[in-house]
């Protein structure tokens, strides 16, 4: 892939879709009673999901939201030293995912406050995988495109 934006959306999908497996994970074993998908239900449909379609929306949403996450990490990472990727990697994905708490906690955004300690652990968990996932494919793309 030549295109940077592409890289990083696509990267950030896929870290989007790590992130939501690990989410169903802690969610199944009821470690979490706010997973990410409804995270992304109570934003886009001020709600959580009520039906397979609502679900359907706010995973969409929520994959499309990391892609866009993605492409600004792929042009952030341009004006810094690309050692230590993965590490800016996750710490951009942890600073997302402070800033949205931050930001649903000022505003007591209904449906998401307050949260236990093991959603917020579930939900740091998912960040670092998103930021490991993002920055490898990124690497990954990279390498790559010098390659071809």
């Amino acid at each position: 892939m030549h295109d940077r934006f592409l890289r990083g959306f696509v990267s950030g999908v896929i870290g989007g879709i790590i992130m939501n497996l690990a989410s169903l994970v802690f969610y199944l074993s009821r470690l979490t009673n706010l997973p990410f998908w409804e995270w992304a239900a109570i934003m886009v449909l001020g709600k959580q999901p009520a039906n397979t379609y609502d679900l359907i929306l706010a995973l969409a949403s929520h994959l499309f939201f990391t892609g866009i996450l993605g492409i600004i990490f792929a042009y952030l990472i341009l004006l810094f030293n690309p050692a230590f990727l993965l590490f800016k990697g996750v710490v951009y994905a942890l600073a997302i995912w402070f800033f949205i708490y931050g930001l649903t906690l000022l505003y007591k955004v209904k449906g998401t406050v307050p949260i236990n300690y093991s959603t917020a652990l579930g939900n740091i968990t998912g960040a670092i995988l998103y930021g490991l996932t993002l920055s490898t494919l990124l690497l990954f793309f990279e390498h790559r495109r010098t390659r071809l």
